[in-house]
């Protein structure tokens, strides 16, 4: 049996998402802050590495209405929405930048010792870069966070598409929509 290193993804737990005065609140994803904490010290006392994502947009990104995109402002690099909640604060963090990192780079990203968490500037994680080519040595992934119909498909399907063993914590994802959430979720266990 291969040595398996299992891996907590923690999927856009920022304010904007969050908060009910976030600029994009996912509809009662305040309710999961306890799950969320319980997540994180699990994987924090087990010793899990805790990796993640967190949406990072400039006023130039696509997917915002002001550029004809599908989604207003939010989560604005700099912003107070753009930040962790407090439960799901990480402890040493690496942010990784959306731009290819050199062989170098990436050597020293993997040897860190606090959690990493990747910045995108679309719904799906997996845009930037650096995460397929960093995540190769982890499988399973528990993955958690907001929004199933959105961000949540997106790494599911991504970690899927790298053949890794995916569990998705259904008590500790919110979607946008219900009818969304359903779809989301056919398409994951499919």
């Amino acid at each position: 049996m291969k040595n398996r290193r299992i891996l907590f993804f923690d999927v856009d737990t920022q304010k904007d998402f969050i908060e009910p005065d976030g600029a994009l609140y996912v509809p009662a994803a305040e309710t999961l802050k306890p799950t969320f904490k319980q997540m994180i010290l699990y994987a924090r006392t087990h010793k899990i590495p805790i990796w993640g994502s967190v949406d990072a947009h400039t006023e130039q990104d696509q997917e915002l209405s002001r550029n004809n995109g599908p989604f207003p402002d939010h989560c604005m690099q700099g912003s107070p929405g753009q930040q962790k909640i407090p439960e799901t604060a990480p402890l040493k963090p690496l942010w990784i930048k959306n731009r290819i990192y050199s062989e170098e780079e990436l050597q020293r990203a993997m040897k860190h010792t606090g959690e990493i968490y990747f910045e995108k500037q679309t719904y799906n994680m997996f845009d930037n870069p650096n995460l397929s080519k960093m995540v190769t040595g982890y499988d399973p992934v528990i993955i958690f966070g907001v929004a199933t119909d959105y961000c949540v498909l997106a790494a599911a399907l991504g970690f899927r598409k790298l053949d890794k063993a995916v569990f998705v914590v259904e008590d500790a994802i919110k979607p946008v929509s219900s009818e969304g959430e359903q779809k989301a979720l056919k398409e994951i266990r499919e």
